[in-house]
């Protein structure tokens, strides 16, 4: 059966686009520079599929999203495509490595018209040319959508002085730790933890062992060592955009974790990780009592109320060294919405990003991203009373909404290895975490990787 219908499939595609061609005047936009004529900075046009012919054009939407989220996600695109008649998304969640697959489809000419992912990847994409400078429509359509969003926000979705992505919604980090086993063991549950300092002295009371020496409950067991650097003051890029990995201070922040590996054993520690299964809604850990601490963002308070209605917790943000340390330190990242290069319906696809963001929507949007327990890419936003009252409801989303404009909040730096360096970090604390190599070490070769790759880039 399946060998008969692809070539009818086939057809039909071809025969569309062919209709498609012939219908419209105005084609694709090339590449900036293609063709050695000046960049046409006017918003490009979909080939196919004009509003007024009785056909809807049809979006093609990937997302990372899975299980509770991608039930919301898929509310979300219904909704738009009852309100949209002359256009239809349609939603895919990617699983497993969704850059490589979308970098193998762009590369073959059939990406997705729009896609939502990390912040990580936009300044390489960018570079690359694999995804569309977003200036011409912001221009034709949103002028002040620079002023529109948190300037955290702008930044984190601009590469050379042009947005390359719009943000969907946003995500800071902070400390939720459980009330009850503090409690239990004899701490103040309504005192929770400042400074590294405090937090180190708790963790003996905090870990529980059985008699074979497997761990029952984790007190904390550091990790994020990018995100964890917000608290201890460290740099990862200098202004030029050079890469700082040797910075003192995620020096002493990666320290910080070796003194954890060296006193819990992270093998046992990822044992026990893997027994809790998935991280994801109902399995999170924290809500069974088996982690006292965890780094998380704000979208978890929706699994508690859904999952541990009873479990007391608090949030708090990140301690941090005495002294040295940087209070409300916190690491900024979101769902930005990208449409790529050889898109081949851009127009359609920026109507749906600038729906999803709610540009000048904010009281459907103030009700939309409370829903997923989302932070609002504008303030705008924000101090709507549907998204007030959102945080009237549960105090300690406040404390993760207000951290977004903190002076010590941070995000990855805005280079063309920026995903790269992202997960060179993470193997460099891995490194230390298992003994393969102390702090120093591995920062001095994280460093040199970066450095290297860097120059592979052409020094950009």
């Amino acid at each position: 059966m399946k060998s008969t219908l692809k070539p009818f499939l086939s057809m039909v595609l071809i025969l569309l686009m062919l209709a498609g061609l012939i219908a419209c005047s105005s084609p694709g936009s090339p590449a900036a520079g293609q063709d050695g004529t000046k960049e046409d900075t006017s918003a490009p046009s979909s080939d196919s599929g004009k509003k007024g012919d009785g056909k809807a054009v049809e979006v093609t939407y990937w997302h990372m999203w899975t299980s509770d989220w991608k039930k919301l996600i898929d509310s979300l695109v219904d909704e738009f495509n009852q309100t949209h008649p002359g256009i239809h998304v349609t939603a895919l969640s990617i699983t497993g490595d969704a850059n490589a697959k979308f970098l193998t489809a762009q590369a073959g000419g059939d990406p997705p018209d729009v896609m939502t992912q990390w912040n990580q990847i936009i300044p390489s994409w960018a570079e690359k040319g694999a995804i569309a400078n977003l200036d011409p429509y912001i221009q034709a359509d949103a002028p002040d959508l620079g002023e529109w969003m948190y300037p955290t926000v702008k930044e984190i979705g601009t590469y050379k002085g042009s947005m390359y992505a719009i943000p969907f919604s946003m995500n800071t980090l902070a400390m939720y730790y459980n009330k009850d086993i503090l409690k239990e063991e004899g701490f103040d549950p309504e005192k929770p933890p400042a400074t590294i300092q405090e937090l180190d002295a708790m963790q003996d009371k905090l870990w529980k062992l059985d008699k074979r020496g497997f761990i029952q409950r984790v007190g904390y067991m550091p990790s994020g060592l990018t995100q964890w650097s917000t608290a201890f003051g460290g740099k990862w890029a200098d202004e030029d955009g050079k890469p700082t990995a040797t910075d003192p201070n995620n020096l002493a922040t990666l320290e910080w974790f070796q003194s954890y590996a060296k006193k819990y054993d992270p093998t046992k520690v990822a044992a026990f990780n893997k027994s809790m299964s998935s991280n994801v809604n109902s399995a999170w850990s924290f809500l069974s009592g088996k982690q006292v601490f965890a780094m998380d963002g704000m979208w978890r308070l929706e699994d508690l109320k859904n999952y541990a209605p009873d479990l007391q917790y608090g949030v708090m943000t990140l301690p941090y060294p005495e002294g040295t340390g940087k209070p409300d330190g916190t690491w900024v990242n979101g769902n930005f919405n990208i449409i790529p290069e050889k898109a081949k319906h851009p127009k359609e696809a920026w109507e749906f990003i600038l729906w999803l963001t709610g540009y000048h929507n904010e009281d459907w949007a103030a009700k939309m991203l409370t829903k997923g327990g989302w932070i609002p890419p504008s303030p705008k936003i924000t101090e709507k009373q549907a998204y007030q009252d959102f945080m009237n409801e549960i105090p300690a989303r406040k404390t993760f909404v207000d951290l977004l404009g903190s002076p010590n909040a941070k995000i990855t730096p805005v280079i063309p290895v920026q995903q790269y360096y992202w997960d060179r970090a993470a193997k460099a604390e891995e490194s230390v975490m298992t003994g393969n190599k102390d702090p120093k070490q591995a920062l001095e070769t994280l460093q040199k990787e970066v450095e290297e790759e860097i120059a592979k880039a052409g020094g950009k």
